[in-house]
């Protein structure tokens, strides 16, 4: 009696079993996606999105706010741009030196403003334009170390936040002193591209006075990029 003369018909191996029973025949291995648990390969399909979406917005900076940069405006509401005078001088050669390979700055404005007729700049303005993604942090450095022209450091008072409308960031004013004894007050507005100083230059504008100005200035100078 053979081996298979002994074996329970009931019991014989049958479908995929008699193929792997019979060794004498060539089996073909399971497809890579039948020897990987599920587990993994929803991992491997995560990682992979991920990584996709990270380079897709690299590439097109997908999520990244809107770049902007500063360009001069001959007119600002009742606000004319003054030709250059001393405190336009000044700001310019104090924040040239800014202007380095490795510094975030790329771009220097400098402007003063007035009411047309008046002969004089009643008010100073300075944009910078580059990449900054801490604009709070622009600020403090401003307002830590004031460096405009007739402003010196500390006893910064009355500094706070104030609107900053459409475009974003923060605006923040503050009353400084200034090399004659005198207050002042200074406007500072930060975005991820653009930092914009307003400079009240007749020292009679209060701060939340000077907020609105700078707001109306930032929205006439601020352009996309």
């Amino acid at each position: 009696m053979t081996a298979t003369d002994r074996t329970d018909p009931g019991e014989q191996p049958t479908g995929l079993q008699a193929i792997w029973a019979n060794t004498t025949r060539p089996v073909a291995p399971l497809p890579w996606y039948r020897r990987v648990s599920r587990k993994v390969i929803a991992a491997v399909v995560v990682v992979v999105g991920l990584f996709t979406a990270l380079t897709v917005a690299a590439v097109t900076g997908a999520g990244a706010p809107p770049a902007h940069r500063i360009a001069l405006a001959d007119r600002i509401g009742d606000q004319v741009r003054m030709p250059d005078d001393k405190w336009v001088t000044a700001a310019r050669s104090d924040f040239r030196p800014g202007l380095t390979a490795l510094s975030p700055y790329r771009q220097l404005e400098v402007a003063g403003y007035g009411t047309g007729g008046s002969g004089g700049s009643t008010l100073l303005f300075v944009g910078l334009t580059g990449s900054f993604p801490d604009a709070r942090m622009e600020l403090d450095k401003y307002f830590g170390h004031p460096t405009a022209p007739g402003v010196s450091g500390g006893n910064v008072t009355d500094r706070q936040d104030y609107p900053t409308g459409s475009l974003g960031g923060v605006l923040q004013c503050a009353t400084v002193p200034t090399d004659t004894g005198s207050r002042t007050a200074i406007c500072v507005w930060a975005d991820g591209t653009t930092v914009g100083f307003v400079d009240d230059l007749t020292g009679a504008v209060r701060p939340q006075d000077l907020a609105e100005r700078a707001l109306e200035i930032r929205t006439a100078v601020e352009v996309e990029a």
